[in-house]
């Protein structure tokens, strides 16, 4: 991987310094930002390195989520709801909001269905668009909890089926998903240190981030799924800092990054090959 410019993730109007929780790549490959700081999700074009938009949100987001038809949703933990949002002509516009009696987390979509992390309980649900959960999973066929934070979740198609990846730094595990929340497959590894954002990237691989921790830096892995091993891909000479996201372009050969550098946060970006 090659380090490319930064991407501005900062509005003249913003009142605080931005820490992004969850990115997003669009079909466009217009980048989704959520700010928790700002209260804010942004859009920014990665190739100008500049921000396009910004669509003030009532209390701060956490995960985002692509949809279908150009759309986005966003979860708002402290308002235990879902935010909808579409994207037309490089502009942000709110959508619906979805209310869940719990503080709700990850979250990514699957048919017409979301895919949502819980924490209290720690639970994974698939809930529908008017907020009721159709089924969850909390523990395993011995009754042990599966989960502590289920913050991070990642749909998508192996063999024409969905699969869910779920991401739990409390457990130090990633744990893969059927649609119907049955446990196919959990993943552990020392390299798994605090994990938080993943991707898929096709081919039976996931980009992993692992948060690091206060005295050692950031770090982003591959997991190959159909052996288990994980592949470094941006070690500790990279010096990233509380990265907890990370975002894939296909058609633009980048990887994404959230890093805090001298107390701001920025998203960095590197090409590959």
């Amino acid at each position: 991987m090659t380090r490319q410019n930064n991407i501005n993730i900062k509005f003249p109007t913003d009142k605080h310094s931005c820490y992004i929780t969850d990115m997003a790549v669009l079909p466009s490959d217009l980048l989704l930002l959520a700010d928790i700081s700002n209260k804010s999700v942004k859009l920014a074009d990665p190739v100008s390195g500049k921000l396009l938009d910004q669509l003030q949100l009532p209390d701060q987001p956490w995960r985002l989520c692509l949809l279908p038809g150009d759309r986005a949703a966003v979860t708002i933990p402290g308002k235990s709801t879902i935010q909808t949002m579409s994207v037309t002509n490089n502009k942000l516009v709110l959508q619906n909001v979805i209310h869940i009696k719990e503080k709700c987390y990850g979250i990514d979509s699957i048919k017409d269905l979301f895919v949502i992390g819980f924490n209290n309980p720690a639970k994974v649900a698939l809930v529908d668009c008017q907020g009721k959960i159709y089924k969850s999973i909390s523990n395993d066929s011995q009754g042990k909890a599966l989960f502590q934070y289920p913050n991070y979740i990642c749909v998508t198609t192996e063999n024409t089926r969905k699969v869910i990846y779920v991401s739990d730094h409390g457990t130090e595990t990633i744990t893969r998903l059927s649609e119907e929340l049955q446990v196919l497959q959990s993943f552990t590894d020392p390299a798994l240190q605090n994990p938080r954002g993943l991707v898929s990237v096709g081919g039976g691989q996931l980009h992993v981030v692992h948060y690091g921790g206060l005295f050692f830096p950031s770090t982003l892995s591959m997991l190959d799924v159909t052996t288990g091993q994980f592949t470094p891909l941006l070690g500790r000479e990279e010096n990233l800092r509380n990265t907890s996201c990370v975002a894939v372009s296909h058609t633009l050969g980048t990887v994404y990054v959230n890093s805090s550098m001298n107390r701001f946060h920025v998203i960095r970006q590197y090409t590959f090959k």
